[in-house]
């Protein structure tokens, strides 16, 4: 699945710029939410709540009709969307201020889902589920590390040049909706980001009321391991259900039937002991070589799907400051690390140690 694949929902995507249903709309009130500077208040109402959406969907090659059902986009049209915002409000920092306007009831029946689960390590496995499905571009996963609970955001698909904005815009509606949900005496968080501070560096830390870091091995908000199993104040886990249904009756999603992703997200759960094509393709409820024929219709292979999950973990390795090829050579299944040593090179054009020498400026 590349750019070009419709694999978004269109509905999903106008809780991004149709902020009406959670905003009260005065002008006065949106500068101190959104923390926005510009010279016309008005003009924040016109471009993200008031622009005309036929002119702002058809400018990103998406012919728009109020109320379409069943309606797919692309990453690159959602990319044309933002930059079309991000201009019209000359706001780099765009995706923060959204962010921050994002309460749970506007997420609906995602944030309902969410927000009633029972634990906290319930409410973001269900974000990162429902991430997988109504935007494939960015995955997202919990994960308890010693002492630390990590909830990581990864680029699938690349969102350049405004990966940030969807960052941005994630990492502070999700870090808002945890801080509410946890008691504050146990607050003790701090969010990484994996690229280099940007010119608007000190815009994020208005936002959230804890350390920020840059140049970090991953975009994450950390926190106490002990808070995955934090009951959550609004636990009821009948509605939960009730709102996933409704959820997925209401907008349609097709992320998880495009092959190649599913197969690539697969491959990550076997970090270390990756399955052979026959063993996949059981897994996945075929045989091995209908699993060869769909790659291959959607311009992929088997093989080509491994390198890129092993180009992947193996990234992140030498981000969380792994030092060893050897050992990562046998937890991707290369037979020794030249044979690792060549892929790499292939994948970046450098070796694991010249990789290692450049440190973030590689990645």
């Amino acid at each position: 699945m590349e750019r070009d694949s419709p694999c978004i929902p269109l509905g999903h995507i106008q809780t991004y710029f149709d902020l009406r249903k959670s905003l009260r709309l005065e002008p006065e009130w949106l500068l101190k939410k959104s923390h926005m500077t510009i010279d016309e208040p008005h003009e924040i109402l016109e471009v993200i709540i008031g622009i005309d959406q036929q002119v702002f969907y058809r400018n990103a090659g998406i012919d728009y009709s109020p109320n379409e059902a069943n309606r797919f986009v692309s990453t690159r049209q959602v990319v044309a969307l933002v930059d079309q915002a991000v201009k019209a409000l000359k706001m780099p920092y765009l995706g923060l201020a959204m962010g921050n306007l994002m309460t749970i009831s506007h997420h609906g029946m995602a944030g309902v889902a969410a927000v009633t689960q029972t634990t906290l390590r319930e409410c973001l496995d269900v974000i990162s589920r429902f991430c997988d499905e109504l935007f494939p571009p960015l995955s997202m996963a919990p994960r308890i590390e010693g002492d630390l609970g990590i909830f990581a955001i990864r680029e699938e698909i690349s969102l350049a040049p405004y990966s940030h904005f969807f960052f941005e815009l994630n990492m502070v509606s999700f870090y808002n909706i945890m801080w509410h949900l946890i008691d504050k005496e146990r607050h003790d968080f701090r969010v990484d980001f994996h690229y280099p501070e940007p010119a608007w560096g000190n815009i994020y830390r208005r936002y959230f009321k804890c350390p920020v870091h840059f140049d970090q091995p991953e975009t994450r908000i950390v926190g106490p391991a002990s808070l995955a199993e934090a009951e959550l104040p609004l636990a009821n886990r009948l509605m939960a259900m009730s709102a996933e249904k409704i959820l997925f009756e209401n907008i349609p999603t097709r992320a998880m039937r495009f092959l190649p992703l599913r197969l690539r997200r697969m491959l990550l759960r076997y970090y270390g002991a990756f399955p052979s094509l026959e063993n996949a393709a059981s897994e996945m409820g075929m045989s091995g070589r209908t699993l060869r024929r769909k790659l291959a219709e959607q311009g992929t292979s088997y093989q080509k799907e491994l390198d890129r999950v092993r180009q992947r973990l193996s990234r992140e390795y030498f981000a969380r400051g792994g030092q060893s090829i050897t050992e990562l050579s046998m937890m991707l299944g290369f037979t020794d690390s030249s044979a690792f040593a060549k892929a790499f090179r292939r994948w970046t054009g450098l070796s694991p140690s010249e990789f290692m020498e450049k440190g973030p400026t590689a990645r």
